[in-house]
């Protein structure tokens, strides 16, 4: 039997995940779109439908699902919903701080 010498240094093992370093990269992302979102909800009343607000959500649910962040992308969808039928600032305030919650998880 063949054995791997012990002087040599052995190798980092390949992952097989193409989309580890997407998600990587994703993740260091949404530390910024956290700071984001804490800042629009710090800033006053939400409004219905800013446009700004509504671009994060729609990012945020796209990227999140693509990359296995089930919670992250349902509670941005959610947000997304409720900003765009310009539902009352009660629910929209809910959902921002449902998204917020799942994100400060995942990083976590």
């Amino acid at each position: 039997m063949l054995e791997y010498p012990s002087h040599l240094p052995r190798s980092t093992p390949i992952s097989t995940d193409p989309f580890a370093p997407l998600r990587q990269r994703f993740l260091a992302r949404c530390t910024d779109q956290l700071a984001e979102l804490k800042a629009m909800r710090e800033g006053g009343p939400l409004p219905g439908s800013s446009d700004s607000l509504v671009k994060l959500a729609h990012s945020l649910a796209g990227a999140a699902g693509t990359f296995g962040f089930v919670e992250i992308s349902a509670r941005a969808s959610v947000l997304e919903t409720l900003l765009v039928e310009q539902a009352d600032g009660g629910s929209v305030r809910a959902a921002l701080d449902a998204l917020i919650a799942e994100i400060e998880r995942t990083l976590a």
